[in-house]
């Protein structure tokens, strides 16, 4: 049930474990350190009553981050192998995209703006729980599926009131799940990648399911379905979930001064971090097929060298594919 925002552990525990980060010799600092800690405040994340999203003023290697022209991910994924900038999909997706045409949908030019998408509105907070426990070989991750009641979300099913209900109609509801995974503490890579199914790839540290950046015809989910200031939206099974940006209601010291945060687990045990490092945006072009990259972090109190996932602000937003092997969820 929804309830109005107050202080959890569960809460605290996220923002704790949220603080761990990338950092290298010669980079901006670790977070939590006082210009980290300073940084990241549960106040500055975006609000899911407003009715625009955010982007930062950044550079990536290819110049400005530009939200207004990101490129749409429709039907880029592949079924027999991975491939860079597209999701490995263990099924073939079919079908029509919920949102066909809208005035953030540049079809010709293949982009979408991100700045004018329609948002849905409301500002509902729930009895969410979460923890991550880290043991000598598996991080147990747990909780109710719900957000912690810092990161709320919009109203659903949506109202035929909300200007979004024009273009999505989502009668679907938010519930809670039961989770409970064993991921490996220090995974490793599989002999090969593999395929990401529908459903839960990973869960962020706000406790909310995430899955890949599809909808269930295989067209940008992030770009086309109507979602909440979070990015988030309940599905036919009722879970509330993320297919990217999970930088928007997910606490990351990252800045340009300032290294990104650990947001987020995968089913293997990799972990998905935010999308600043060295003082620039990491974007699609940076990362390999799986969408990761191999470089210094905060893993489990420690700076390691390790393969990490990155949460990107363009498509396919979080994995492209599983680098390692990953657990199946208890039903």
């Amino acid at each position: 049930m929804p309830k109005s925002a107050r202080s959890t552990p569960s809460a605290l525990l996220a923002l704790l474990v949220a603080l761990s980060g990338c950092s290298a010799t010669g980079s901006p600092g670790l977070p939590g350190s006082a210009a980290g800690a300073s940084s990241l405040a549960l106040g500055s994340l975006g609000a899911v009553s407003a009715q625009a999203y955010t982007c930062p003023a950044a550079q990536t290697s290819s110049g400005s981050l530009n939200c207004a022209a990101l490129a749409l991910g429709d039907r880029k994924f592949s079924t027999t192998a991975p491939r860079a900038g597209y999701v490995y999909s263990c099924i073939a997706l079919s079908g029509s995209p919920v949102v066909s045409s809208a005035p953030w949908l540049d079809a010709a030019a293949g982009t979408w703006d991100a700045l004018t998408k329609d948002v849905v509105e409301g500002s509902v907070t729930w009895a969410g729980s979460f923890a991550a426990k880290v043991g000598a070989s598996t991080t147990t991750v747990s909780g109710n599926e719900l957000p912690l009641s810092y990161a709320p979300t919009g109203t659903f099913p949506i109202s035929k009131s909300d200007p979004a209900y024009a273009y999505d109609h989502n009668p679907n509801h938010i519930a809670s799940h039961t989770l409970d995974a064993s991921l490996p503490s220090t995974p490793a890579e599989a002999k090969k990648p593999s395929c990401l199914a529908p459903g839960t790839i990973g869960v962020a540290l706000n406790g909310v399911a995430i899955y890949d950046g599809f909808d269930a015809a295989g067209y940008d989910a992030v770009a086309r379905e109507i979602q909440d200031g979070c990015h988030g939206h309940p599905d036919s099974s009722d879970t509330y979930h993320y297919h990217g940006w999970l930088q928007a209601c997910v606490p990351d010291a990252g800045s340009a001064t300032q290294n990104s945060s650990l947001l987020g687990y995968a089913l293997d045990g990799y972990g998905i971090y935010g999308p600043w490092y060295g003082g620039k945006v990491l974007t699609t072009a940076d990362l390999d097929e799986c969408h990761g990259t191999t470089s210094p972090v905060l893993w489990n109190g420690k700076i390691v060298t390790i393969y990490h996932y990155v949460s990107t602000y363009d498509f396919p937003y979080t994995l492209g594919c599983y680098r390692g092997t990953p657990v199946h969820l208890k039903a």
